[in-house]
């Protein structure tokens, strides 16, 4: 015969077992959602890339130590002193400087692209100080083209985020 208490331990013990792969189903799909630091060799990786364009191998397992994303790192530096031949060490420095190292690479080379002929690592530190690289290069080149600044003025103008032309001259 069944009591009360027969009932509460099966109802328990039911409600569990109908849980129990619901709740194994999140935390595996939590699993899953997690980053996978470190899976491939991304700090070998990283180093062989900046050791290939000539930086020491001290300065590269530093660097490639102290980054967040290393294989991000190595590329910034490999597409930068690629595209632009600016010095990997000039590279390493800006690259290494940003949240965004990708972007800070995309960011000069575009600009270097559209304006300049000569290596600029003026264009590569203001790249690498800006919170969205790819809109400030953006903003550099169609200033450069539309309005006609020199490419310094322009690299200035777009990365003071205070800067208003109001400021300077009455609105109308």
């Amino acid at each position: 015969m069944l009591n009360m208490t027969s009932i509460c331990v099966w109802r328990r013990c039911l409600g569990r077992s109908l849980w129990a792969p619901v709740a194994l189903g999140m935390v595996a799909s939590s699993w899953l959602a997690l980053p996978s630091y470190g899976a491939d060799d991304e700090f070998g990786n990283c180093v062989a890339d900046l050791t290939d364009r000539g930086i020491e191998v001290s300065q590269a397992t530093a660097s490639c130590a102290g980054a967040r994303f290393p294989d991000a790192l190595g590329d910034c530096v490999v597409d930068v002193s690629q595209a632009t031949d600016i010095a990997a060490v000039d590279a390493l420095e800006g690259c290494e400087r940003s949240r965004r190292p990708e972007e800070v690479a995309d960011c000069t080379i575009d600009i270097h692209d559209a304006l300049l002929e000569q290596p600029s690592v003026s264009a590569l530190e203001h790249c690498s100080r800006s919170l969205l690289p790819e809109r400030y290069s953006t903003c550099v080149v169609e200033l450069s083209d539309e309005a006609g600044l020199a490419v310094d003025a322009a690299l200035d103008r777009c990365i003071r985020a205070g800067y208003r032309p109001w400021t300077k001259a009455p609105r109308l």
